[in-house]
């Protein structure tokens, strides 16, 4: 049925849900993993730490798939994931982007009240790929 779920990961807890969510599908229609983490293109911090940074959160997704015998392609780029989150997914050929609503730097929706992130926004990169995206998008929650 999903030949390439695509999966882009920030290193947050909730991207994390995400990858675990794709790869539960991959096993089960035994697809393979685009694993995607989008280095930022303006970032104060050196590139080598940001790399560094990227292939941990790649490595750690790929160790967890293989546990249960799913392949996985890493994909480390550098972009804008607002702008570019769309065509990084038509190139990486996926039939399923499996996101999570809320990324690492979605801080913009936190809940004053609760001092949590609200169940009902999503963060601006998942919005925008939910609008623009060609290929079915799972939102995980």
């Amino acid at each position: 049925m999903f030949e390439v779920i695509c999966v882009p990961v920030d290193g947050s807890e909730y991207g994390y849900k995400a990858a675990d969510v794709a790869i539960e599908i991959a096993q089960k229609f035994n697809s393979k993993i685009a694993a995607v983490h989008v280095l930022e293109e303006f970032s104060f911090n050196s590139y080598d730490s940001e790399e560094d940074s990227g292939d941990a959160i790649l490595a750690k997704i790929t160790a967890q798939a293989e546990k249960v015998g799913v392949e996985v392609v890493e994909h480390l780029l550098t972009a804008d994931p607002l702008r570019d989150m769309k065509f990084i997914i038509d190139q990486t050929r996926a039939d399923l982007v499996v996101i999570h609503a809320h990324g690492a730097n979605n801080n913009r929706f936190v809940s004053f009240e609760e001092n949590s992130v609200s169940d009902t926004q999503i963060g601006s990169v998942s919005e925008r790929l939910l609008r623009t995206s060609d290929v079915p998008v799972l939102l995980i929650k």
